[in-house]
C-alpha cells in the first residue's frame, strides 16, 4: 500500500529537488526558469504516466516509453538552447523549443521515475 502513494510523491519531489538543487540550470536550463519549468512539467508526466498505466499495464514498456520520452525531451530543449544562443536571441521558435523541451524534460522525468517505481 505505501508504494501507491510514495510512487507518486517520489515521482513529483525528485525532479523538482534536483531542480532546486541546481542541476536543471547545469544542464542548460535558463536561470529565469529553470525551477519554474520543471515545476510545470513534473504534475503533468506524473498525471500522464499515471494515465498510461491504466491504459498499458506492462511496467517495463512503459518505462522505457518514458526514458525515451526523457531523451526526446531534453534533446529537443538542447537543439533549441544551441540554436537560440547562435541566433543571439532573434529565434523566437528555438526559445519556446528550449522552454517547452525543459518542461517536457520535467514531464518525462516524473513519469519515468513514477513509472520505475510503480507497484
Amino acid at each position: 500500500m505505501t508504494r501507491f502513494i510514495l510512487a507518486p510523491i517520489i515521482a513529483f519531489a525528485l525532479p523538482v529537488l534536483l531542480a532546486m538543487l541546481g542541476l536543471s540550470n547545469a544542464l542548460g536550463a535558463h536561470i529565469w526558469w529553470d525551477k519554474t519549468s520543471i515545476l510545470i512539467g513534473a504534475p503533468i508526466g506524473l498525471l500522464a504516466a499515471f494515465l498510461l498505466t491504466l491504459v498499458w499495464p506492462n511496467k517495463v514498456k512503459t518505462t522505457l516509453l518514458w526514458i525515451l520520452f526523457l531523451i526526446g525531451a531534453f534533446a529537443l530543449a538542447k537543439y533549441g538552447q544551441t540554436t537560440f544562443a547562435n541566433s543571439y536571441g532573434d529565434d523566437q521558435l528555438a526559445g519556446k523549443l528550449w522552454y517547452f523541451g525543459w518542461i517536457a524534460t520535467g514531464a518525462g522525468a516524473a513519469g519515468a521515475i513514477y513509472s520505475a517505481l510503480r507497484a
